[in-house]
């Protein structure tokens, strides 16, 4: 099978410099695969879509959950096999797999037994994501912590902004359309639209939810007497221990949302800025084939 190695070469940083030679030494001996190191910002979706159309069966992504959702957009819907090695900061991708952090034995041990799932997607206007969109305090956090401090400290360069955020937020007056008939108004501090369950390593934001279900699961987070302080409670344990939010926010399933917020509000997409509210989301249904443990 014709593979093709996607490799970020920042992704980890120095964290993961040795996994990342030591996989392109593998690679190398490999029938049918070849590997490609990025060379800059948003190079993944354009090399994915690439070997997409030049006929390449399986892209393996060796990186973050950007990097993933780079290629996944580069792949479209062409019928192409997607494995990980996951070597990035967060690596939720990972962990809901199964799979640790820069573990790459075992993650070359589930690609070479190629047991394929497949994978609902998300679709925020036309970007497509796999694990999860976020408005509002979650994406301020995303948008305020730099690739430098994530190479540096991983995960934990995220918990200073989780602090100051947590300090200057304020929430917004959120309009959500659910399937197109159910309007809703809230006011607050983040809406999360979940396609899986893991919002983080080790936080499971929406446990009931499935990637391959056919739904998403839409969480708001409203301005109640100590939402925020728990949701920042939350995402703070989650950089150390194993967590599960509780039923304290709004939950809706939806194969189709419109959000939009006054004021706009920053929107992550598996973990990256991607623009702001004002969005439709709707689902893809088995849209990607997820090579799994």
């Amino acid at each position: 099978m014709r593979t093709l190695f996607i490799v970020n070469p920042t992704s980890g940083r120095d964290r993961s410099a040795h996994l990342r030679r030591k996989l392109l030494d593998t690679v190398a001996g490999i029938p049918g695969a070849q590997a490609i190191v990025l060379t800059q910002a948003g190079e993944a979706r354009y090399v994915a879509a690439d070997a997409a159309r030049t006929g390449y069966e399986r892209i393996v992504v060796a990186g973050g959950d950007g990097t993933v959702n780079e290629v996944i957009n580069g792949i479209g819907d062409a019928p192409v096999e997607l494995g990980i090695v996951p070597l990035g900061t967060g690596n939720v991708l990972a962990y809901q797999l199964g799979l640790g952090s820069d573990m790459l034995e075992p993650a070359l041990e589930v690609i070479s037994a190629a047991k394929v799932r497949e994978f609902d997607l998300g679709k925020a206007g036309d970007v497509r994501f796999l694990l999860m969109a976020g408005f509002g305090f979650d994406a301020e956090v995303v948008r305020s912590v730099t690739a430098r401090a994530k190479g540096l400290f991983g995960r934990m360069a995220y918990a200073p902004m989780l602090v100051r955020e947590s300090v200057r937020y304020r929430p917004s007056e959120f309009r959500l359309v659910i399937d197109h008939e159910t309007v809703l108004s809230a006011t607050a501090y983040n809406v999360v639209v979940c396609n899986c369950a893991s919002y983080a390593p080790n936080f499971q934001i929406a446990p009931d939810a499935r990637p391959n279900d056919g739904l998403l699961d839409v969480l708001i987070f409203e301005n109640r007497p100590g939402m925020k302080l728990r949701f920042l409670g939350w995402l703070s344990a989650s950089l150390v221990t194993r967590w599960a939010a509780d039923p304290s926010a709004v939950h809706y399933l939806a194969k189709h949302v419109w959000i939009e917020s006054t004021p706009a509000v920053t929107m992550q997409l598996d973990g990256d800025v991607r623009g702001e509210s004002g969005v439709a989301i709707e689902v893809l249904p088995k849209a990607l084939r997820l090579i799994v443990p």
